[in-house]
């Protein structure tokens, strides 16, 4: 009976670590970054439409987790000795980020108007509330440098369709309609940004 017992357990594990291998899936079209320096990596990533999250620390090494804004997959990211080892996808929750301290801000647009704006302290995790209709090009400004994610009502993550110079992106609702979320992703701590929000319809009306 222990023998059976002791055969499950290690069985059980095996299967385990075989899950969490699986799980991890290298991203074919970044292994030309393995090897590249963290920092010129980072504008790469940034550069290919990816979003930083977080970074974790482990022992020598640290691992720093992205969401893919055309697909919404998790990728992280293991930094060794200032390098990039391995890009590879992980599950969904892993990327994740924790809302329970952050607050919900919304945006409203004065009437007559097609755009509404924040400024003041914004910290990770803060999620903008947007209310926009089916069709609508969405133009997000800032003045202030910080990362962040645009989510439709149905939870799929909306793709940067324009960027452009002066640090706007151009967004598309599409058939979706209703609350909008925009969820900073990476900003330095209670640092004061300036962000605006603008909505157009085909017509321009909002």
């Amino acid at each position: 009976m222990i023998k059976q017992s002791l055969v499950t357990l290690v069985f059980s594990a095996l299967t385990l670590i075989t899950t969490q291998v699986n799980a991890q899936t290298p991203a074919p079209s970044l292994q030309d970054l393995v090897g590249a320096r963290g920092s010129s990596g980072e504008m790469e990533l940034k550069r290919r439409g990816y979003q930083y999250l977080r970074t974790e620390k482990s022992a020598t090494d640290s691992y720093s987790y992205w969401r893919e804004t055309s697909t919404g997959k998790c990728l992280t990211v293991r930094t060794s000795e200032g390098r990039y080892q391995s890009l590879v996808y992980v599950p969904n929750f892993d990327c994740r980020v924790a809302q329970t301290s952050g607050r919900r801000i919304t945006i409203s647009f004065p009437s007559g108007s097609h755009c509404g704006a924040y400024a003041g302290r914004i910290n990770t995790g803060d999620t903008f509330v947007l209310n926009l209709a089916r069709e609508q090009q969405l133009i997000i400004e800032q003045s202030t440098p910080h990362d962040y994610s645009v989510q439709a009502p149905n939870g799929e993550y909306l793709e940067v369709i324009q960027r452009f110079p002066n640090n706007e992106n151009q967004y598309w609702t599409g058939n979706q309609f209703g609350n909008f979320q925009v969820t900073v992703a990476s900003v330095p701590q209670g640092r004061p940004i300036d962000i605006k929000f603008c909505a157009y319809t085909g017509e321009g009306e909002l």
